[in-house]
Order: structure tokens, then C-alpha cells, then sequence
């Protein structure tokens, strides 16, 4: 392999296992195979048993045939290197074959340096006769037009670090960028989102949540996904075993009504730079003067009943915890005389 440290990323990201992932696989199932799912999880042409094309614009009317081009090996590798960077046998990225000194043939392409490049699969249409102001998923129409959006952000700053290295072994460092996404499955990632502020103003504590670290609501995606973020008064003798009093929990989710038509019942999850407040009064916290505020935060890939679902009707065998644990954390606490 060429590109050695890029490969090794994307093997461990979720882009390679976009169509292996025992959860798309059961999901594919349950929805009786849609092809329109393969257009982002395999978007490769010979990643597709069969092609599909469409009469009049007719999407729930597939018209599919055999493909003669079909590669199992590719179809497995998800979204692969090719799906983002090769077009006609050019090879695309942010940087021209003059500045690369390339063996092959190289073109720049402006979406590399965009969000436009990501919203391809990461933003998808609501479909006729749903009665959604959203897509199903609307990651890209979270972002778009949001605080992040106009300052200029964009998906790769968050999710693509920077860093300085060869692209090749033997060739000069550059600065390029990391190929393993992090997202919903990085626990590093998710502590980013939120940030939060205390305040004790007369007799009581106000709490802040803020969608500080994210460019789109949070989870996004998949509606199944949802956070709980659980708020704690830990007094002198609860701090020391990590235990305290619960009094507040807070779950952040996008419900959706499925049947016999597709809208969204309730959508609660914080935008870019959003923020939620609750009071908590300090006559009903134990030790007021002395204790320490915490949150807990929990990473939902879907609820237990939906889980047991997948694994009984839609042959789901995958062993990951789909509550995970993300965020633990004391909060400082302010008076009203320290907030400027």
C-alpha cells in the first residue's frame, strides 16, 4: 500500500464498515432491502449486485438489473477510498499533481475543502408523501446556515483533523488530514458537544446546556439515536464513592412516527449553539453550600425494545453495548457576580 497511514485509519472507521456493520445489515433487512439504502452505504457503481434506475422519477419503483461489473470484495470495503477520490480514472483530492509531485494522475477538486462533498450521503431527502420538514437523517440540514456554517466551518474541521506528515513513505511532509471521521461512536467526540454552566442566583441553582461543540444537533443521524444527560448533587461523603443524589435527567431525541405515513412527533436535541436552562432550588438539594454538581452523559445507538427487535426478527448478532457511557463530569458552580 501507498498511502500506509491513511489506509490504517479508514480500516478502523465506521466508512469501511458502512456496509458490513451488523446494524445496517439487520436495518437493510428490515426495511426489505431498499436499494435506495445502498446509495450511500455502497455507492460504487460494482459495489451493487444490481443497478437501479427509474421511470419518471418513480423511487418506489426500482427498476433493477443483473450487474455484470459486480465486485463482492469492493462491496464489503463500504465507503471506500474510491467512493470520494476517483472519477474517471483521475484521482481527486484538495491538492493539484503539480503540488504533489504525484506517479499518477491527480486533479483538484474544490469539494474537498467543502461540505458539500460530505453531504452527499450525510443530509437525506425527505421522501414524497411524508409529512417531514427534514429528511430522515438531516445532519446537512442542520448544519447549513447555523453559526458553525457561517463562520466559515466546515464538516472536515471537526471530523478530519489536521495533521503534518507524509502522504507516501519517502516523500516530503505536508499538511493533510486524518481518515477516521469520529463521530457518534467516539466517546472523545461526544464530550465535545456540550459544555454547561451553574449558577446560584437567590435561592436558587440555574443550570446551562449548551450545544457548544457540535455543528449540527446532537445525536444526529439516525433517529434511533438519543443522549441522556443525568445531573447529580454530590455531597462531601457522596463525592468520595461517586455517588450522589439524582435531580435532573435530560433526554435529547428525535422521534419520528413511521406508520402509516412518516412525520416527526417531537424533536427535543439542541442546534449549533443552542441552549437549555432549568432551575433546580437549593431548599431541595442536601448541604446546598457544600456540594458538587455533576452530569453523566449516556450514548444511546438505540433503545433495548428495538435492539431485541433487530436481534429476533432481522437476524442482528452484534455483541456492542449500545448504551454507552460518555460524559462525567463536576460542573462549577457560580454566583451571579462572576458572570460578566
Amino acid at each position: 500500500l501507498c498511502h500506509q497511514a491513511i489506509y490504517q485509519e479508514w480500516q478502523g472507521s465506521m466508512h469501511a464498515k458502512a456496509y458490513s456493520n451488523a446494524f445496517f445489515q439487520a436495518y437493510h433487512k428490515k426495511d426489505k432491502y431498499d436499494p435506495s439504502c445502498l446509495v450511500c452505504h455502497t455507492p460504487l457503481e460494482n459495489q451493487l449486485e444490481k443497478t437501479i434506475s427509474y421511470r419518471n422519477q418513480n423511487y418506489y419503483r426500482p427498476i433493477e438489473k443483473e450487474n455484470p461489473a459486480f465486485d463482492a470484495v469492493l462491496q464489503s470495503e463500504g465507503v471506500t477510498c474510491a467512493v470520494c477520490h476517483v472519477r474517471d480514472g483521475v484521482i481527486l483530492g484538495p491538492y493539484s499533481r503539480e503540488q504533489l509531485d504525484s506517479p499518477h494522475p491527480v486533479k483538484y477538486d474544490p469539494k474537498f475543502k467543502s461540505k458539500d462533498l460530505c453531504l452527499q450521503c450525510h443530509q437525506v431527502p425527505s421522501k414524497p408523501f411524508s409529512l417531514m420538514r427534514t429528511g430522515v437523517c438531516s445532519t446537512g440540514e442542520e448544519f447549513v446556515g447555523n453559526i458553525w456554517d457561517q463562520k466559515g466551518y466546515q464538516c472536515q474541521h471537526c471530523h478530519m483533523d489536521r495533521v503534518q506528515r507524509s502522504l507516501v513513505a519517502g516523500y516530503p511532509e505536508r499538511e493533510t488530514r486524518m481518515h477516521n471521521w469520529p463521530g457518534g461512536y467516539s466517546d472523545e467526540q461526544l464530550e465535545k458537544a456540550f459544555s454547561f454552566q451553574a449558577v446560584r442566583r437567590e435561592n436558587s441553582l440555574w443550570v446551562t446546556i449548551t450545544n457548544s461543540g457540535a455543528g449540527h444537533k446532537v445525536p444526529t443521524g439516525d433517529p434511533d439515536r438519543y443522549i441522556d444527560l443525568d445531573f447529580s448533587w454530590r455531597t462531601t461523603a457522596a463525592v468520595e464513592v461517586g455517588e450522589g443524589e439524582k435531580i435532573k435527567s435530560i433526554r435529547f431525541k428525535r422521534q419520528l412516527i413511521w406508520q402509516p405515513i412518516i412525520f416527526e412527533l417531537s424533536d427535543n436535541r439542541l442546534a449549533a449553539g443552542e441552549s437549555l436552562e432549568f432551575e433546580v432550588p437549593l431548599e431541595s438539594l442536601a448541604e446546598p453550600n457544600f456540594g458538587e454538581l455533576w452530569v453523566q452523559g449516556t450514548y444511546h445507538i438505540m433503545t433495548d425494545w428495538s435492539y431485541k427487535r433487530l436481534e429476533n426478527n432481522y437476524g442482528l448478532d452484534d455483541a456492542a453495548d449500545i448504551h454507552r457511557p460518555f460524559l462525567n463530569r463536576m460542573i462549577i458552580l457560580q454566583s451571579d457576580s462572576n458572570i460578566k
